[in-house]
């Protein structure tokens, strides 16, 4: 009995291919949902908030490509030596800075309202290098894994950020950590062992790129949540619901960002309410759906805003900060579902 087990067993094995342990292909984010939010019992206001960095902060970023290895060959791989050129073009779609870039042949340039990567750059030398804020440095490391299964096999690329960020004024080191992407690819072999179809090596540089994004969307989530975007209200509804900040999609807000309201009480922040926004170019809307009527502090303010709103607003310092950093559509649809990863990995 136990020989027909373990015969069975190994029959579905082989029918299987002997499934592998579940591989994480998606990067891990901190993101912030309005459902997330609407949980708290009192509203805690971003880490990283601070109205002297409610603006266009200047970044600068360096990155550094050191190669990659094949782990099975232990043969070094080959790397697009644009990859770094690549990852600073990059940074620059996150509209909550603006790049200078230090891989350039000019010293150093930045990248001004940039589109898309595929349209032309449009490069200018910075007028002063002294008003960069912070400065995003870092190493690109890549690996070349491979799987061998029944039937196929597997081929896995991670790419490994070692960066660190750092206050340029005061030389304070911000964050320093690693963040890592990978893609996988499939290559199905016939029952000698040839390669019949999918996965071609001419895609490498392709698959070890979109490893890449995934690292970089880790990046610049950790840059998003350490510096928060916002604005002091200039406009507030009639029923106080509704108000309005004078930064849109240039500045770094994303369509439903999720914001807090507070007022300055005498230097301390207090915050007041949860907000969506709409953002248009250059000011947004923002839509409170959530008083924070559990906080002592904010009960008075609370009161008095929805007493008489534009009279508050003229009292009072009102300010608007979001919640973590929109990404850019682009490096969303480059993971997003992991489209390309489960058409092979089926």
């Amino acid at each position: 009995m136990k020989t027909s087990i373990w015969m069975s067993s190994l029959g579905l094995c082989l029918l299987v291919g002997c499934a592998t342990p579940e591989l994480k292909l998606d990067p891990t984010l901190t993101t912030f949902s309005r459902e997330d939010l609407e949980e708290m019992d009192e509203i805690v206001l971003p880490y990283g908030n601070r109205t002297d960095n409610f603006r266009k902060l200047q970044l600068g970023v360096s990155f550094d490509s050191i190669g990659g290895v094949d782990k099975k060959t232990g043969q070094p791989l080959t790397i697009d030596p644009n990859l770094c050129t690549r990852v600073q073009t990059e940074m620059a779609k996150l509209k909550r800075f603006t790049i200078f870039s230090a891989h350039n042949r000019g010293g150093v340039m930045f990248f001004q309202d940039l589109a898309d990567v595929d349209s032309d750059v449009s490069l200018v030398e910075a007028e002063d290098v002294r008003n960069i804020d912070l400065v995003l440095s870092g190493t690109i490391t890549v690996t070349k894994e491979r799987q061998d299964r029944y039937n196929d096999t597997v081929i896995i690329y991670e790419v490994e950020c070692d960066f660190s960020c750092e206050d340029l004024k005061t030389r304070t080191v911000m964050f320093a950590e690693k963040s890592k992407g990978r893609t996988a690819r499939k290559v199905l072999l016939s029952f000698s062992g040839r390669k019949m179809a999918g996965f071609d090596d001419s895609d490498e540089q392709q698959a070890i790129t979109q490893a890449t994004m995934k690292a970089l969307a880790v990046v610049a989530n950790k840059l998003g949540n350490a510096f928060p975007v916002g604005a002091e209200v200039t406009g507030i509804s009639s029923s106080g619901n509704q108000m309005v900040i004078p930064i849109g999609v240039e500045e770094g807000i994303g369509n439903k960002h999720q914001c807090a309201i507070y007022v300055d009480d005498g230097g301390v922040p207090v915050p007041i309410a949860l907000a969506e926004a709409a953002p248009g170019a250059n000011k947004s809307s923002l839509m409170v759906y959530k008083w924070n009527k559990r906080n002592v502090d904010a009960k008075p303010f609370i009161r008095e805003l929805q007493d008489a709103p534009r009279q508050f607003l003229k009292n009072n310092k009102v300010y608007a900060v979001g919640y973590g950093l929109s990404i850019p559509p682009e490096w969303e649809n480059a993971y997003e579902g992991s489209m390309d990863e489960q058409l092979r990995l089926k």
